[in-house]
């Protein structure tokens, strides 16, 4: 019972806490692909703390598709 309600309170508040709608337009969040000055970004290095030391990233990817 417990699980169930803590499930459901979960699920409402991540569904309102959305920023957009349908309809709404996204802001533009491009950067350049050399943003970190060296022309390359690697995820694994950079995210994975097991290889960078124990400083764990957790990276957000907006894909979009239009059909």
């Amino acid at each position: 019972m417990k699980n169930k309600v803590l499930i459901k309170l979960v699920l409402c508040s991540v569904l309102s806490a959305l920023p957009l709608q349908v309809g709404d337009v996204v802001p533009d969040f491009s950067v350049p692909v050399c943003i970190n000055g060296t022309g390359d970004f690697n995820f694994y290095e950079r995210a994975n703390g097991e290889v960078n030391g124990g400083n764990y990233k957790v990276t957000w990817l907006p894909i979009f598709a239009s059909w």
